[in-house]
């Protein structure tokens, strides 16, 4: 099908309707750092995932 709007070329679904309640969640994940397990033996890349606002270097170095 030919697809008339230059907003949306690949024609994607809409992700809200319009008369449906849209529900604001925010951005933030909540996560229990007691569930995160640590591999010393395996390279992490701490500047990447601090770059993607989740900083463990400091959780890293405390289990020495």
């Amino acid at each position: 099908p030919v697809v008339n709007n230059p907003l949306n070329p690949l024609n994607l679904p809409p992700i809200a309707t319009i008369g449906k309640s849209l529900i604001v969640t925010g951005d933030i994940m909540k996560y229990n750092f007691g569930l995160l397990k640590l591999r010393p033996e395996r390279m992490v890349d701490f500047e990447s995932l601090k770059a993607n606002d989740f900083d463990i270097e400091d959780l890293f170095i405390k289990q020495g």
